[in-house]
């Protein structure tokens, strides 16, 4: 029977009978490793260390826990990311590669309230907004002076086309500006709430995600006496392994070491030895 059926067996099980059948598989895999040596009769009496088992027992209010307040935080992006405007396609161009990838591109990626960028139904890339009322600000200033040079007869030569030309061109440019204004003004109207409840949040995830990394750096450096200690650390590992996001998931004040403490103690035990 191939072994990939055990691992599913044991999601099925209650967490007690889960964690006895995952003990006695660890066990049994350990005694494989050293050509099913018995253990030393001191290290077949020993008790766990009782502060790794305090530890394992107070693991999963803090999942518990942190997964709540991440799920609360994920709440509040989702609700600002759906009122969150498209820009007007006046105000764009299709974008030519990736925001972070290709600098060279013209305007700003379009963006979301909450992060990452906008991907439009049909576009392999953001788009890029390339009209502000910034740079029309400037254009429609230069229209209206080439208009005063046409009307005081400093370009007469011109005649009345380019002077109709000019004047249609400060319409379409005073038309786009009220069209980009009324883009930003939304922009900013929302801004000032999303950020300041997404603050609120994301401080509580913040913390619960440190409070996280502590305790399972704390369990990984309790010493583990028996298999059921290198269980609790392989569970505390997946656990971790499972909460969040990506980027939550990046250990970078202890993980760092979690691999290498743990391939330690699968050593030590498989030699029959304890910490």
């Amino acid at each position: 029977m191939p072994n990939n059926c055990v691992p599913a067996a044991a999601e099925g099980l209650p967490e007690i009978n889960r964690r006895r059948l995952l003990l006695g598989l660890a066990s049994a895999s350990t005694a494989a490793a050293v050509g099913a040596m018995p253990a030393p009769a001191k290290a077949a009496g020993m008790a766990e260390n009782p502060r790794l088992l305090e530890l394992a027992s107070e693991l999963p209010a803090l999942i518990a826990a942190y997964n709540d307040a991440r799920q609360a935080q994920d709440a509040v992006e989702a609700k600002w990311n759906a009122v969150w405007p498209w820009a007007p396609d006046e105000l764009t161009v299709p974008g030519t590669g990736l925001p972070w990838s290709d600098t060279r591109q013209p305007g700003e990626a379009e963006g979301r309230i909450m992060g990452g960028y906008l991907w439009r139904k049909g576009d392999e890339f953001p788009r890029r907004i390339v009209v502000t009322t910034r740079n029309l600000d400037w254009d429609i200033g230069h229209a209206k002076r080439h208009l005063r040079a046409l009307t005081n007869g400093k370009q007469k030569k011109s005649g009345g086309k380019a002077l109709a030309a000019w004047r249609d061109e400060l319409v379409r440019l005073q038309q786009l500006h009220c069209t980009a204004e009324t883009y930003e003004k939304e922009c900013e109207r929302l801004k000032e709430p999303a950020r300041a409840e997404h603050k609120t949040k994301w401080t509580v995830t913040h913390k619960l995600r440190d409070e996280l990394e502590d305790h399972i750096a704390a369990i990984m450096n309790e010493p583990d006496a028996t298999m059921e200690g290198l269980l609790i650390k392989a569970e505390a590992l997946a656990a971790w392994d499972k909460s969040g996001k990506d980027m939550d998931k990046l250990a970078i004040r202890h993980g760092r070491e979690w691999h290498g403490q743990i391939a330690a103690s699968i050593l030590r035990h498989a030699q029959g030895g304890a910490a």
